[in-house]
């Protein structure tokens, strides 16, 4: 009884902290996404620090959000490959207007994309991985 009153209390805490997560998350990339648009159309430079505190922090999401999985606790669905396409269109439309406009894309956001692209591949490794141990290898 007690040990169910632990785990309940634990998935609550996870889910609880996913969620925060989350939502820091989605503010860090909205500023850091106004800020890779200042560095592409202006002489301000965006941050290493900033790039790679976000590289970091959205780490610890996924490492959270795997963790979770892989010790079967249910949390709400967010839409983590989310993180990838804002980046990857960002990425794509600074290219494509750099072409027209003969301007660089700076490499701390070339970085940024690629590391997101990366992130986001290992968490469907794991997820795949999780998928075929509880299922035994039928992936039906």
């Amino acid at each position: 009884m007690e040990n169910q009153i632990i785990a309940k209390r634990y998935r609550v805490e996870l889910s609880s902290v996913k969620n925060l997560l989350f939502k820091f998350l989605l503010i860090w990339t909205g500023i850091l996404l106004v800020l890779s648009w200042v560095d592409f159309f202006s002489k301000y430079k965006l941050s290493e620090a900033m790039v790679t505190s976000y590289i970091i922090l959205l780490g610890v999401y996924i490492v959270h959000k795997e963790t979770s999985r892989w010790t079967g606790v249910k949390m709400g669905i967010k839409p983590g490959e989310m993180f990838v396409y804002v980046w990857w269109i960002s990425l794509l439309s600074m290219l494509l207007i750099g072409f027209f406009a003969h301007r660089e894309v700076s490499p701390a956001v070339q970085f940024l994309a690629y590391e997101v692209l990366g992130a986001f591949l290992l968490s469907e490794i794991s997820k795949g991985v999780n998928a075929y141990k509880i299922t035994g290898g039928n992936l039906e």
